[in-house]
């Protein structure tokens, strides 16, 4: 009898030996999981941060463009101001009907200034004249004179 309680707790001790086993094994496997996935997001988490970076610098820049094109508005707003008191000076129908040949020139001249405002746009230099201080009337925001 006493050596069937000493083979009946033998195969108890080795059943919870048997089973303190596998449990550690299935502690170990999930420790490699949990590290893998550690790893997976340490390496998302990364990844975010660069985008987030990569976003702030795009927004700065496109900050910097609105900026200039605000800027270019306003010039150009301000163009079209002086254009609209120009023309509100004088009743061109009027004036053409009276004296063609004024009217004639001064949209001749003006077309000229205009084209050559055109060329200037387009990369064209600036003669010695619109160098010496004389800006062409029709675009003078184009260059700044020295």
């Amino acid at each position: 009898m006493f050596s069937s309680l000493k083979i009946g707790l033998v195969l108890v001790m080795m059943a919870g030996a048997g089973g303190g086993y596998l449990y550690v094994q299935k502690l170990q496997k999930d420790n490699a999981t949990l590290k893998t996935n550690q790893i997976k997001l340490e390496s998302a988490v990364e990844d975010q941060k660069n985008v987030i970076e990569s976003q702030a610098e795009d927004f700065k820049k496109i900050r910097n463009t609105l900026d200039k094109l605000e800027i270019e508005k306003a010039k150009l707003e301000k163009d079209k101001q002086d254009l609209s008191k120009r023309l509100g000076k004088h009743d061109i129908g009027n004036l053409a009907e009276n004296k063609p040949g004024l009217v004639e020139r001064i949209i001749n001249g003006a077309s000229k200034s205009a084209s050559r405002c055109v060329e200037i746009a387009s990369g064209s230099p600036l003669t010695e004249e619109e160098l010496n201080g004389t800006p062409n009337r029709e675009c003078p925001g184009f260059w700044t004179t020295p």
